[in-house]
């Protein structure tokens, strides 16, 4: 009736762009063509290496956390798969939005390049709060007897990501490279276990 249908195939397609996302990243990387001199070269070239290993890690992070969220969500529609694919549009835009960053360090257009990096970061977060927002507010999504309290905490634990990744959009603007901060702090706190989970758990023990 409702055309809803199990999310495996969804969550297949999913691993399998952010895989290949994060293994774009590093065709990007340059080589030092140098007889001599190899390892100063390679210190020229550190723009482009922390920016593949900041992007390499947030879709790390962005997996584990999809296939968190995907724990809740049992069930698709049509909406919810285009929501899912808007998100990992901006996913696979990671490696151009990396290269165009490192190779702008230190030049006029830095700030140019640090912000369509973070914009593209801020519209990725969106679309994948886009995706749990929908699924909580359609009935037959979500796990039955998902605990409703859980459901708000996860919820404002999501929004953190695009609120930070604005705020990193806001500090370019002042300043490149503390707008690095926000997003360090962003992966610091979604590279761990959720919160709300477990305070759920210690509410609840089985």
């Amino acid at each position: 009736m409702h055309n809803h249908r199990p999310t495996d195939r969804l969550e297949y397609f999913s691993d399998a762009v952010l895989a290949i996302a994060a293994t774009l990243l590093a065709t990007d990387l340059p080589k030092p063509d140098a007889e001599t001199g190899l390892l100063q070269e390679l210190a020229k070239l550190w723009p482009h290496y922390a920016a593949f290993a900041a992007s390499f890690l947030f879709i790390c992070v962005a997996w584990s956390n999809h296939h968190n969220m995907f724990a809740y969500i049992k069930q698709t529609d049509q909406y919810l798969l285009l929501l899912n694919i808007l998100f990992l549009l901006f996913v696979t835009l990671q490696s151009f939005t990396t290269g165009l960053l490192a190779r702008q360090v230190g030049h006029p257009d830095e700030r140019t390049a640090a912000l369509v990096y973070h914009g593209t970061l801020v519209l990725m977060t969106l679309f994948y709060n886009g995706t749990w927002w929908y699924a909580i507010s359609r009935k037959g999504l979500l796990e039955d007897g998902t605990d409703k309290r859980l459901i708000r905490l996860l919820t404002t634990e999501y929004a953190l990501a695009p609120a930070l990744h604005l705020a990193a959009m806001l500090v370019c603007w002042w300043s490149v490279p503390w707008s690095i901060v926000p997003v360090v702090l962003l992966y610091a706190y979604f590279a761990l276990p959720r919160l709300s989970e477990k305070r759920i758990k210690q509410e609840n023990p089985a």
